[in-house]
């Protein structure tokens, strides 16, 4: 006999993270941007997916909505690629996440990548990401970044 009882957690989990982006978009709309039920159908697969290969366990209401309150307003961001992106940011977040362990909050994590996607990386991801791991490896420990605080506003 089949143990089906594994699917639950996984179908209430993507569900609730439906609910979740359903509801992100009364904000994301003033900005043009707006998913549609295809879109949040697959970022929620997409979700599934980034946990299933960083090995991680959501039990709060995942990276989503804090990413599309971040973004949303971001001058790189078009409807044509909102989903997409949207997508390739959660993958980032989780796989950050499971590299930066306690080092950095979710609001930190998300501000980092905020910043640096609106700032130097003009929009791209995969640029973000380097910066990302940069700042991880260079500045993760209990050193001060040089600088100035790797948080702030530049």
């Amino acid at each position: 006999m089949e143990d089906y009882g594994s699917l639950i957690p996984i179908t209430h989990s993507r569900t609730r993270i439906m609910a979740v982006l359903s509801d992100c978009n009364a904000l994301s709309a003033r900005y043009g941007l707006a998913l549609k039920s295809a879109d949040i159908q697959m970022l929620a697969e997409k979700q599934a997916d980034a946990l299933k290969s960083t090995g991680r366990v959501e039990f709060g209401r995942g990276p989503y909505e804090k990413l599309i309150y971040a973004f949303c307003d971001s001058p790189y961001l078009t409807q044509a690629d909102y989903a997409g992106t949207l997508a390739e940011l959660c993958a980032l977040f989780y796989r950050f996440k499971n590299e930066a362990g306690e080092k950095w909050s979710d609001d930190e994590l998300v501000h980092l990548m905020k910043r640096f996607y609106d700032g130097e990386c003009h929009g791209c991801l995969d640029l973000t990401g380097d910066r990302l791991w940069q700042s991880l490896h260079i500045f993760g420990g209990d050193e001060p970044e040089e600088e100035g605080n790797l948080f702030e506003e530049e």
